[in-house]
């Protein structure tokens, strides 16, 4: 009997050690001249979100390919955050760039093969481009 219990005890200490999440987040902080923070980029390597905050608020976000600098997505947004989800991405990297009345901030990110972004709010540049005709 002791023997069982223990065998049971070991089975469940070692599903519980074994089960739990890696809470891992990747930060891209991007400084102004003057070393304040202008945007910061929280890639949640748990779950399909990249979370984007300015400290000034901005008005249109890019995601750009590198190489051409042509848009892969792109939206507006009205304040000084939002919410990207990842899962349209080809893996690599890309640059984001966040439109502000001021200026633009521009920032690299690099999405994993594991993880890809797909968001209701960011529409592929064609469906955008078709939506201006």
């Amino acid at each position: 009997m002791k023997k069982a219990v223990l065998t049971l005890v070991v089975v469940l200490v070692g599903l519980v050690g074994f089960s739990q999440t890696n809470n891992q987040k990747l930060k891209y902080v991007t400084t102004a001249p003057d070393g304040t923070v202008a945007m910061t980029v929280l890639d949640d390597l748990s779950s399909n979100d990249i979370k984007l905050e300015s400290a000034n608020d901005f008005y249109r976000y890019e995601i750009l390919e590198p190489t051409t600098a042509e848009a892969v997505y792109e939206s507006t947004n009205m304040g000084k955050e939002c919410t990207i989800d990842k899962s349209q991405l080809s893996a690599g990297t890309y640059d984001i760039r966040l439109y502000t009345s001021n200026f633009v901030i521009t920032s690299k990110i690099t999405i994993s093969a594991s993880r890809k972004i797909h968001s209701p709010a960011i529409a592929p540049v064609q469906d955008v481009v078709a939506a201006r005709e």
